[in-house]
């Protein structure tokens, strides 16, 4: 007999699983969760332009802030709360950032931004000053730290245990600031260069980075298929996704949601379909990201087209329309 989860990998392939099998509402009555959120990887003043083309609108805008910013954010989150919306979402990354196009450099661990430096204090004006603004926001506020930590194209990915350390005192200033609407959301890479058989592998790296349950409210991973070498549909990561969500219990977050061109039409289709399946009412965010990839600038012609728009796509657009409604309006 199939597994409920074969079952939903069978129907993916074939797009035979209906999406009305259980909405936000249903699932929230059901287990306590809070509804879903999606989000836009935006400016917020950018957010009503996207709101507009595409016929509905996000419930928060997802930034990449660096630290080389040195700043809060409270002029985006005024932005954000003159647009009714509720959330913001921030992938906050402890480093000057480098361009993709030199994978070496960017690799190179910063002594100013590194994980011992954030441990041991040096950056805690910084860190205050940002939870202050979030404080302040009156927004929840999901905070994406050094992200794709499990890769090796970012320098916080060096010395896990040192990134625990430098997590946990992040978390703890945040505390002492009193901005409890924070929501930290660990999120590794899918890595789906690792074959299934090497699942367990993937875990086992990813463990190595993980600050303990008090100190995360969520967990998420990218979920992006470049194109070309790097095509991937939706149900290659489910099992990823399963594995974080049940490894550590937590909900999850779909931190930052794209296709290549030739995929997109498919993979949202397909992805629209599996979040309105009864068994995976712990997605609790999906965030699309269509911002100029670091992908493409690294790696070029082995990946697809990733430079088209959702805003100005004829054939995808429904189709980005049709998840959003399902996401934010199906209570």
């Amino acid at each position: 007999m199939l597994t409920r989860r074969q079952l939903l990998l069978t129907g993916l392939a074939a797009g035979a699983v209906s999406v009305a099998g259980c909405s936000s509402e249903d699932a929230t009555a059901g287990n306590g969760r809070p509804p879903r959120e999606f989000g836009v990887a935006s400016d917020p003043w950018k957010a009503a332009d996207w709101a507009k083309a595409v016929g509905v609108k996000p419930t928060m805008v997802m930034e990449f802030e660096s630290w080389e910013r040195n700043r809060g954010l409270d002029t985006h989150f005024q932005a954000a709360r003159d647009q009714k919306m509720k959330s913001y979402s921030v992938t906050w990354e402890p480093w000057a950032s480098v361009d993709a196009s030199r994978p070496e450099e960017a690799a190179a661990v910063q002594p100013k931004f590194s994980n011992a430096a954030i441990a041991g204090g040096q950056l805690d004006a910084y860190i205050r000053t940002f939870a202050t603004s979030v404080k302040k926001s009156g927004l929840t506020v999901y905070i994406r730290y050094a992200h794709e930590m499990n890769g090796d194209w970012y320098p916080w990915s060096h010395d896990p245990a040192a990134y625990v350390a430098a997590w946990k005192h992040v978390v703890e200033v945040f505390r002492s600031a009193g901005a409890g609407n924070a929501k930290f959301v660990f999120a590794p890479s899918p890595n789906l260069y690792q074959r299934p058989e090497q699942d367990q592998a993937w875990l086992a790296n990813v463990q190595k980075y993980w600050p303990g349950p008090d100190h995360v409210d969520y967990v998420g991973t990218t979920m992006i298929s470049m194109g070309n070498k790097k095509s991937y549909q939706v149900k290659a990561f489910v099992p990823r996704l399963e594995m974080l969500h049940t490894t550590f219990a937590k909900d999850a977050i779909l931190a930052e949601v794209n296709a290549a061109a030739d995929d997109r039409v498919k993979f949202f289709t397909d992805l629209r379909t599996w979040l309105g399946t009864p068994d995976v009412d712990w997605i609790r965010a999906v965030t699309l990201s269509q911002l100029p990839s670091r992908a493409q600038a690294g790696l070029g012609s082995t990946v697809g087209d990733l430079t088209w728009q959702v805003t100005t796509d004829a054939e995808a657009k429904p189709i980005v329309k049709a998840l959003v409604e399902d996401i934010t309006t199906k209570r």
